[in-house]
């Protein structure tokens, strides 16, 4: 859609301009002054100066520019950061701008941004009677791109903008979500044994899903695994990337004025922190799987039928497909991966091997996130139980 309210054309000899309201003139019309420059980015940042320099006749010298929107200072947040974000990082902050603060808040003046309206912002999210509610986690990270966006302003502008307000929602600390039911012990007797069955005959995803649930690692690690990333000699696999689909966005012309498109696409990147660089030992006859199975060093271990890899959103659909074939109630692939942990807890894995296996940043996020005892377990454990200690 069109950024209404940026004032930049496209003149007839090929220059851009840009104008921003200067106050009033004699007669009671709006005043403006324009600026030139050879393409639209250059425009946009001489009229972000012209705004710091117009109020009050004087330069801004410690205060914000009148009229500066929140478009306006999200478009300036994202020019200045983004050397310091990987693709995918860009992509989500893109996504949630223009799904959740642009499209209520856009053509709002940073300066009119006060506590009322920021809780009435917050409010209508909360409320909303169409099922596009948002959690108090969600609501707590677009809180805290505000404050990244503000800092900016404050960084570029010598200013201090106030703080505002976190009281307008609560985050409270606690468990997460509680994961949908893991599937009975015999359902996945079945899923392994038709996994290790189909990888016999030459079946690389049920190979790639095999592997996943034996090693833990994500979707998107085990869609970027390459056969050279598969130390035989040594019995591990190492984990150096991860592979997601994310959202474009490019700002084209129609009709003299800037549009928004959107679309995604596959990128294949580092993974998502320094303790996800890792090395796994993989079992013994999972490697002798993988080894009467390897290709070229360069290829990925699961390729796709029209590309030379399989993408995330495409094994999902495929591992489904499996589970509806075998009768097994549908779950996610992300619930092999707590399996994986919650089997290896049960087994005797120390947490810290676990930890460190699942990529984790320390032991306290494996105990948070993947391992939760049943009844049946607590019952095991309480039935040997005496007050006196032999």
């Amino acid at each position: 859609m069109a950024r209404k309210g940026e004032n930049i054309y496209k003149r007839k000899d090929g220059r851009w301009e840009g104008r921003c309201r200067t106050g009033r003139l004699s007669g009671g019309k709006a005043g403006y002054i324009s600026v030139y420059g050879k393409s639209y980015r250059e425009v946009k940042e001489k009229l972000f100066v012209k705004k710091g320099e117009q109020l009050a006749g004087k330069k801004a010298g410690g205060r914000l520019p009148a009229g500066i929107t929140v478009r306006e200072a999200v478009d300036l947040w994202i020019e200045e950061r983004k050397g310091g974000w990987k693709e995918s990082t860009l992509a989500t902050y893109r996504s949630i701008a223009e799904k959740h603060i642009l499209p209520e808040l856009g053509r709002t003046p940073v300066a009119a941004l006060d506590g009322e309206l920021y809780k009435r912002y917050f409010e209508k999210y909360r409320v909303r009677g169409d099922g596009s509610c948002l959690s108090e986690g969600y609501l707590h990270q677009i809180h805290i791109l505000f404050g990244q966006i503000f800092r900016v302003l404050e960084e570029k502008y010598h200013c201090r903008l106030p703080e505002l307000p976190s009281s307008c929602f609560a985050v409270k600390k606690g468990p997460p979500p509680a994961a949908s039911h893991a599937p009975e012990e015999g359902s996945i007797r079945r899923l392994e044994a038709y996994l290790l069955k189909e990888a016999e005959h030459g079946d690389h995803t049920c190979l790639g899903i095999l592997l996943s649930g034996c090693s833990g690692i994500r979707i998107g690690e085990l869609c970027a695994l390459q056969w050279k990333d598969i130390q035989f000699e040594k019995g591990t696999l190492a984990i150096r990337k991860t592979m997601q689909r994310i959202r474009t966005f490019e700002t084209v012309w129609a009709e003299g004025k800037p549009v928004t498109r959107t679309g995604t696409k596959v990128v294949v990147a580092g993974p998502k922190s320094r303790n996800s660089n890792r090395e796994i030992p993989l079992p013994e006859h999972l490697l002798k799987l993988l080894e009467k199975m390897s290709g070229v060093k360069e290829g990925y271990v699961m390729p796709g039928k029209k590309k030379e890899y399989t993408e995330p959103r495409t094994l999902q659909y495929r591992f489904q497909r499996i589970l509806k074939e075998l009768g097994i109630p549908a779950f996610n692939f992300h619930m092999l991966r707590h399996i994986f942990a919650t089997n290896c807890i049960m087994q005797g894995f120390d947490m810290k091997s676990l930890s460190e296996i699942l990529g984790h940043s320390n032991v306290s996020t494996t105990m948070r996130i993947y391992v939760h005892s049943d009844m049946e377990r607590k019952k095991q454990l309480m039935a040997g139980y005496r007050m006196a200690v032999a």
